[in-house]
């Protein structure tokens, strides 16, 4: 005893010299009667006009927003390219040296060269707040 398959869920119909795919199941509007709103990218936390807001985990003047002309800004633009490069090559060091891995952590654990960290980053922060 042959069975019958079920009705298809869709329909092609050509108007137009065009073909539709028509949804049997849905009703409602008729696609493309809206066009579709571009999705809007969100902004980035604590950055408006070239500017961010600091934090105290890296800047004893926290919290301050800091604006950044454009040489400031091309300036942290490659010193950005070569912090991901630096922990790129550690990466890869550490999954050769595993060792290599924890020693950062064991530095930034005592409570002197984070201080000295904080300092340093609050004064290069000062230039910019300033110029």
């Amino acid at each position: 005893m042959p069975t019958e398959p079920p009705p298809s869920r869709y329909r092609v119909v050509e108007r137009g010299r065009r073909l539709e795919v028509i949804d049997t199941r849905v009703t409602g509007a008729v696609p493309g009667g809206q066009p579709m709103r571009e999705a809007r990218r969100p902004r980035r936390e604590g950055r408006v006009d070239g500017s961010f807001t600091t934090a105290r985990f890296y800047d004893d003047k926290a919290p301050r927003r800091i604006a950044f002309d454009a040489a400031a800004r091309d300036r942290l633009g490659r010193l950005r390219l070569v912090a991901m490069i630096a922990a790129m090559a550690w990466v890869m060091l550490a999954v050769w040296q595993p060792w290599v891995a924890l020693a950062p952590l064991a530095i930034l654990a005592s409570n002197g060269p984070r201080r000295t960290t904080r300092q340093r980053l609050t004064r290069w922060l000062d230039r910019y707040e300033q110029g």
